[in-house]
């Protein structure tokens, strides 16, 4: 597919922090359950065995609630010692029905074999998936699901490489279901990306680290329009840098959706002001943390309840097995309480700090017991899945 590009909206940096991260009493608790002790770095959320409850997989098991028992179903490549070194080649992990039977799959993709891969179902017990597909393009860093067709539901996945394309469950050239690889822009361009309504006219936006792609009235035929702009700005040579997951959202409430992400290896949490002057759009850099480095996993939820969304993030291990800032500092996992308004602050809550546990590729902000309260499930190389369970109504 190609691809338009619009130099009318062009992004200014500045740096203007509005509060720092600071300690403050939680209104949310949360229990800590471990789950596994497998150094895979990421994992997904999912009913697999069809019994209403959310099962976990991560890594080469599912973990079925609500015991958690492991139960087995890929073989992984690569390894991964006890001081984190090493790599499975397994880099996202998440829950689809690529095939339409009713059961989950998982859809992973690989650094190393340059692929997203579909495992199917089979519900053979004792046995692995099957790999049922393979797309090779190039290095995968990671995905997540997020609604780009805009029907409501987020069942279409945007993988993390140089090219920007985004992959669904569809039908292939010869009528068999599979996986369904579109291109947006074949332009290199860093890791990072996301999904939301940046322009207000009611279409999923495509989010790169180098510009955003306005969605098109048909997003898997019509081109995607680049607009340019520069996000996970640090404190280096002015470009655009490596970011995690960028999340969509009004952080002022003042109808204008803004930006949320982080630097992915070095220092630095912001949310980006969306400010229109006209026909012009500027984005303002707001810091919301940088105590703290390899924020490599982000997202969005209302722990609190107070109708307002929440970020969670949490310290990655061994990204680089040991050659990222600050690669041996304690982990951590942080929420930030919003308060929205014209000057937004953010207040920054523990979940854990200094328990070995931080947040690899991937981490879940969703209702896992269905109490009516957001939990959070992470996992990464010190060794998980580990689920925290909001006791907030407890």
């Amino acid at each position: 597919m190609h691809h338009g590009t619009c130099r009318t909206f062009i992004a200014f940096l500045a740096f203007a922090p509005i509060l720092s991260a600071q300690e403050a009493r939680s209104p949310v608790t949360f229990a800590q359950h471990r789950i596994g002790t497998v150094r895979s770095e990421a994992c997904g959320v999912g009913d697999f065995n069809n019994d209403g409850r959310l099962d976990i997989v991560a890594g080469p098991s599912l973990y079925l609630a609500p015991d958690w028992k492991a139960v087995k179903i890929r073989t992984l490549s690569g390894s991964v010692d006890d001081q984190g070194k090493g790599y499975f080649d397994d880099f996202m992990n998440l829950p689809l029905d690529v095939d339409g039977d009713g059961q989950l799959d998982v859809v992973s993709c690989g650094w190393f074999s340059k692929s997203v891969r579909w495992y199917r179902q089979t519900g053979a017990a004792g046995q692995d998936w099957p790999l049922a597909q393979e797309l090779t393009n190039s290095n995968f860093e990671c995905g997540d699901l997020w609604d780009i067709d805009g029907d409501g539901e987020a069942r279409e996945m945007l993988v993390h490489t140089k090219a920007t394309v985004w992959c669904e469950a569809g039908k292939l050239a010869d009528g068999t279901p599979g996986l369904v690889m579109h291109e947006v822009s074949a332009k290199d361009i860093d890791f990072g990306g996301g999904v939301g309504d940046v322009n207000a006219d009611g279409r999923p936006d495509i989010l790169r680290p180098t510009g955003w792609f306005a969605g098109p009235a048909d997003p898997r035929k019509d081109s995607w329009v680049e607009h340019s702009w520069g996000i996970g700005l640090g404190a280096k040579d002015g470009k655009a840098t490596h970011t995690p997951q960028m999340l969509v959202y009004d952080v002022n409430a003042d109808g204008l959706n803004d930006v949320i992400t982080s630097s992915a290896h070095e220092y630095g949490i912001w949310w980006y002001q969306q400010v229109r002057n006209g026909q012009d759009t500027r984005w303002t850099q707001h810091l919301i943390d940088d105590s703290w480095t390899q924020a490599h996993s982000l997202m969005l939820g209302d722990l609190d309840a107070d109708g307002d969304l929440d970020l969670v993030a949490g310290k990655r291990f061994m990204a680089h097995n040991g050659s990222d800032p600050d690669e041996t500092g304690k982990l951590c996992v942080y929420w930030y309480e919003l308060q929205k308004g014209t000057e937004p602050k953010w207040i920054r809550h523990t979940v854990s700090y200094d328990e070995g546990i931080g947040s690899g590729l991937s981490v879940w902000v969703i209702d896992m017991d269905k109490d009516g309260d957001l939990d959070i499930v992470t996992t990464g190389k010190w060794g998980g899945p580990v689920l925290f369970e909001n006791t907030r109504g407890k």
